[in-house]
């Protein structure tokens, strides 16, 4: 599909999803329409689908549990993608919370339902995914003073789920990081282009030119220069991200709908998701999406929630 195909499709998911009762807020509903744009089917049907299986998570999980809120629907519309149930995902998180204490490992984000849902991504039973994921959280773990458990799970997650030595993971991300640490703008992101890179099973020194080449463009570009970060870039390129699909993801950019009240870095990631919707991706690709989409929905809270704070402090000063 052209850019302008794409677009359009994105905004007839919205307006399906939107049009449902219940249904998700318009910022939700935006990053649940990007995760239906690779699936065929009439906007309405899948629509359904993805309120079927947010009503079936509240059944299994519970409804005052993780995932709350827009991010129930985000997880609704991702597990439509990949055919998965929610009885699958309530019990791989259940597995992960009981074996939790016994790992050693720290808490679990969200409960275990980031975790779950990226493993649910796989065909792995419940005892052997959550076995495999506490080993690689053991191995990605980092010092206590800068762990971020939704980033540590997710990856973890992702790794376990294709199979990957713990040992392997963390020497290719040692090698990534000794790369970046030493260039101007890549070594302040150099952790996050690290994850990317072993996750991708990408070699650092070309992501590291291609970077420097992409990052040239984002600084003449002012729609990137405003949105995509160098940390997002460098995420992109360890993806496979070059010249041709960076001017993609400009155009789509540009050509968003203005109702989309979707800004900064989470309409930058929005714009990507919906150009990488019909490329053909392993399950690198399609675990990189569900954290992806949530870290994108969330970038887009924080935006939204500063933009309000701002405004109501500036009325009342």
């Amino acid at each position: 599909m052209t850019a302008a195909e794409k677009i359009e499709r994105l905004e007839a998911l919205h307006a399906a999803l939107r049009g449902r009762r219940p249904h998700p807020d318009s910022t939700a509903a935006w990053f649940c329409a990007s995760a239906l744009l690779s699936m065929d089917g009439e906007p309405a049907a899948l629509a359904g689908a993805v309120c079927d299986r947010h009503e079936s998570i509240r059944e299994h999980v519970g409804r005052h549990t993780a995932p709350t809120s827009g991010l129930r629907w985000t997880y609704a519309a991702m597990m439509v993608r990949s055919g998965v149930e929610a009885q699958r995902l309530a019990a791989l998180r259940d597995a992960l919370r009981e074996r939790r204490a016994d790992s050693k490992t720290g808490g679990l984000h969200a409960g275990g339902s980031r975790a779950a849902l990226v493993l649910s991504a796989g065909d792995l039973a419940p005892d052997e995914a959550v076995q495999r994921f506490f080993e690689m959280k053991q191995a990605l773990n980092p010092p206590w003073w800068r762990r971020d458990s939704s980033v540590t799970d997710t990856f973890a997650a992702a790794h376990a789920v294709r199979g990957d030595d713990p040992r392997t993971v963390v020497q290719a991300r040692n090698r990534a990081e000794a790369v970046f640490k030493d260039h101007q703008h890549a070594r302040k992101h150099k952790r996050t282009g690290a994850r990317a890179c072993a996750l991708f099973e990408a070699e650092p020194r070309t992501v590291l030119r291609r970077f420097e080449t992409l990052d040239a463009v984002r600084k003449r570009e002012r729609i990137l220069r405003h949105r995509v970060t160098r940390s997002l870039l460098l995420e992109w390129t360890a993806q496979g991200l070059d010249a041709g699909a960076l001017d993609a993801v400009s155009q789509i950019l540009d050509e968003l709908p203005r109702r989309c009240h979707v800004s900064g870095e989470g309409r930058a990631r929005l714009a990507h998701l919906v150009h990488a919707s019909d490329h053909a991706s392993p399950l690198a690709g399609e675990v990189s999406a569900l954290a992806a989409i949530i870290a994108a929905q969330t970038a887009a809270i924080i935006a939204a929630t500063t933009a309000a704070t701002v405004a109501t402090t500036s009325a009342s000063t």
